[in-house]
């Protein structure tokens, strides 16, 4: 039987430094410890299925932030015996403080929809992409736009039209800077520094865009840009009113990352319940990082706590808490 230190080692090996099973299996036969992949990958799912009752917590108190941001990638999973893989997906949301992954069999509007069941906020910021929008319109969400996205556009138009590209380009570089200096402030003052200096650069930018749309091609790159920014106006500018909001969502792209990273070295997972398993780990894990835990620390602890926790007192063991609990018995508090 595996300790919880070992099973522990396994998750972060293979979600967190994206170490696939059968190489974990021979860095540990040099080791003088002699287990098969098959063994790991099975130790690995059990873990999962036991710590969805932790996920499950982070996803609930993620759903009484008053604002998400979230994103999708994609993540393959071979089924029967053929060796067919499906084109799966992967989503991430975050409200910068933790985050919850959810697999899905597809990118279906219908299933973010489901994955923000019961969510109390009103503020989703995320990509023009129309997956969204049964969430959107079904939980009565305010849009938010990712300038990143947009910025991304532009980029794409340099090399064919690059007076007006790089005119675009500085504009969203004086925003972004302007984002910079205001990060941690609080959201009454973002709102107020975003009044007065953020304002007016999002008119102008928006008055040039809608000026030059009416006579660029449409389907120019340029035009490919400009149509995207025009028809995202209205997301886009909501980050002005609300400071808890980013202009991007980079956050939670930067956190699908280690889904897409430790794709290129496992290529796949072998089932659904694989899946679903490395959704849990990596829900955890990425929590840790945003409260910056070590997750093998937090994942050992919590694996020897786990069996004889209270059911009701779950939300203690999130990563978010469990820093707290911890830094409370470092000053002899409780």
């Amino acid at each position: 039987m595996a300790a919880n230190g070992l099973i522990a080692r396994a998750l972060v090996d293979k979600f967190d430094d994206h170490m696939p099973a059968n190489r974990q299996a021979k860095r540990m036969k040099r080791e003088g410890f002699e287990v098969g992949s098959h063994t790991l990958s099975a130790w690995i799912c059990a873990a999962g299925g036991l710590l969805k009752i932790v996920a499950d917590a982070v996803r609930a108190d993620l759903m009484m932030a008053s604002a998400l941001q979230g994103d999708d990638t994609g993540m393959p999973v071979q089924d029967g015996g053929n060796g067919a893989l499906r084109k799966c997906r992967m989503w991430a949301f975050t409200d910068q403080e933790q985050v919850f992954y959810a697999f899905t069999e597809s990118k279906a509007g219908k299933f973010p929809n489901e994955l923000l069941e019961g969510f109390a906020g009103r503020l989703l910021l995320v990509d023009g992409g129309s997956e969204f929008n049964e969430v959107v319109r079904e939980r009565n969400l305010d849009r938010a736009g990712c300038w990143s996205h947009l910025r991304t556009y532009f980029h794409k138009a340099l090399e064919h039209h690059p007076a007006e590209a790089h005119l675009a380009l500085g504009t969203l570089h004086d925003l972004f800077m302007i984002e910079r200096e205001i990060w941690g402030s609080t959201a009454a003052e973002i709102v107020a520094v975003r009044d007065v200096r953020s304002r007016p650069l999002v008119d102008g930018f928006f008055e040039w865009v809608k000026a030059l749309s009416q006579v660029q091609r449409p389907e120019s790159i340029l035009g490919k840009a400009l149509k995207y920014a025009v028809n995202q106006e209205s997301e886009m500018r909501l980050f002005l009113e609300h400071g808890e909001l980013p202009m991007h969502n980079n956050l939670s792209e930067l956190m699908l990352r280690q889904t897409v990273v430790g794709r290129k070295n496992w290529l796949f997972s072998r089932s659904e319940g694989g899946a679903h398993a490395a959704a849990t780990v990596y829900t955890l894990i990425g929590s840790c990082k945003l409260q910056d835990v070590d997750p093998w620390e937090y994942l050992r602890d919590v694996l020897d706590r786990l069996l004889d926790h209270p059911a009701n007192r779950v939300h203690e063991l999130t990563p978010k808490n469990w820093k707290t609990m911890k830094q409370g018995h470092t000053l002899g508090i409780g």
